[in-house]
């Protein structure tokens, strides 16, 4: 009798713990994204069960623990619109289910009214099942046309760090002028002219008889060559992440090339898997309209007004052949790594040997920006 009742209680036991397992609810995915006009957010997810009950909340702090944020709505639904209150504010969202691992978005791309490509590089997971932290780590594009509004914005954020990856040239033609607080910012000597990275990456863009795709090609054949001109400016950058100098921000002028490339180099230290690092890479192409943003009539006419333009020589090439040099084609940052992995073994190998990132560097860079 004994023995049959030490069985019905194991047995009771384990149907309880199955039970247990089969209620908690993972969240998938999660992304927020807000309105043109900056008048509603709209949150999506997936559940795992489908329709399962999940709380909305949000705080101006990107660390704030989910529990302890200001409540929106509690949902079985897989998306919900929640108007914004203007574009002063940066949001993080926490989505938590009842049982189950919370997960944490915000809107990727900055809504800023004069910033090029001003985006956060939070929320992407690792392979070890970690999660890059939002809030943290910036990228952007030249910073000069920044407006008041744009700053009232970027003044919450708390960055304390800006690498400005451009020549000097390129700073004196649109200068930054942070009004968002005290930044240490910096910038870095004019990486030594590479007559083999100009042939590789612009020998066929000045060919006459080039194509479309010759350009494509020859930018993909040079693109490694970015990391390895950028060493002065991406080792500092390292260094300030781990000395835990964060917020920082980082940018080039279009914000899509050498801060590309900064960015994937970071991502690939944080352990994310190099398929999400190609994909955040092509994003650029997702919210900037290059061709406007450097071909416009405006722009031709203040190349041609200023002297030593930096970007006149592009208004004397057919846009069909500037378009390649413009995008952000995967196969661009793809060719680099591959590039890197030939010659170093990994791309982590190269940020280790070429940018001074020791083992524990790592390890205080990970802890630092991982959830």
């Amino acid at each position: 009798m004994m023995r049959l009742i030490f069985i019905c209680i194991c047995l009771s036991v384990g149907a309880c713990s199955s039970s247990d397992q089969s209620s908690v609810v993972k969240i998938i995915s999660a992304k927020a994204e807000l309105s043109d006009q900056a008048t509603t957010y709209k949150l999506s997810w997936s559940t795992e069960p489908v329709g399962s009950s999940v709380r909305i909340e949000w705080s101006n702090d990107p660390d704030f623990k989910p529990g302890k944020g200001v409540f929106i709505e509690e949902t079985t639904a897989n998306e919900f619109v929640w108007p914004s209150d203007g574009k002063n504010q940066r949001r993080y969202f926490a989505i938590s289910p009842k049982k189950g691992e919370p997960v944490k978005t915000a809107v990727r791309l900055l809504p800023l009214e004069g910033g090029r490509n001003f985006r956060d590089l939070g929320g992407y997971e690792t392979t070890d099942g970690r999660v890059v932290k939002w809030g943290h780590v910036f990228r952007s594009g030249v910073m000069s046309e920044l407006t008041a509004n744009d700053y009232s914005y970027l003044s919450n954020l708390g960055i304390r760090t800006i690498c400005d990856f451009r020549d000097k040239r390129e700073r004196d033609s649109e200068p930054t002028e942070w009004k968002a607080g005290d930044v240490d910012y910096k910038f870095f000597t004019d990486p030594p002219k590479s007559d083999s990275s100009e042939n590789k990456m612009f020998a066929s863009l000045l060919d006459p008889t080039s194509t479309p795709e010759d350009v494509k090609n020859s930018m993909a054949a040079g693109y490694s060559d970015i990391a390895k001109a950028e060493i002065e400016g991406y080792t500092a950058m390292f260094s300030d992440l781990a000395s835990g100098k964060i917020p920082l921000a980082f940018n080039c002028s279009a914000g899509k090339d050498r801060a590309g490339t900064a960015a994937a180099l970071i991502l690939t230290a944080l352990g994310v898997p190099e398929k999400t690092v190609v994909e955040d890479y092509a994003l650029s192409d997702d919210y900037v309209d290059y061709m406007a943003a450097f071909m416009s009539p405006e722009k031709r006419a203040e190349a041609e007004a200023t002297p030593d333009h930096p970007y006149a020589f592009l208004f004397k090439l057919p846009e069909e052949k500037v378009a390649p040099l413009l995008a952000s084609d995967p196969i661009y940052i793809e060719t680099s790594f591959a590039d890197l992995k030939r010659e170093y073994g990994s791309v982590l190998a190269f940020i280790q040997t070429e940018l001074q990132v020791s083992d524990e560097d790592l390890k205080l860079i990970r802890a630092s920006l991982l959830n």
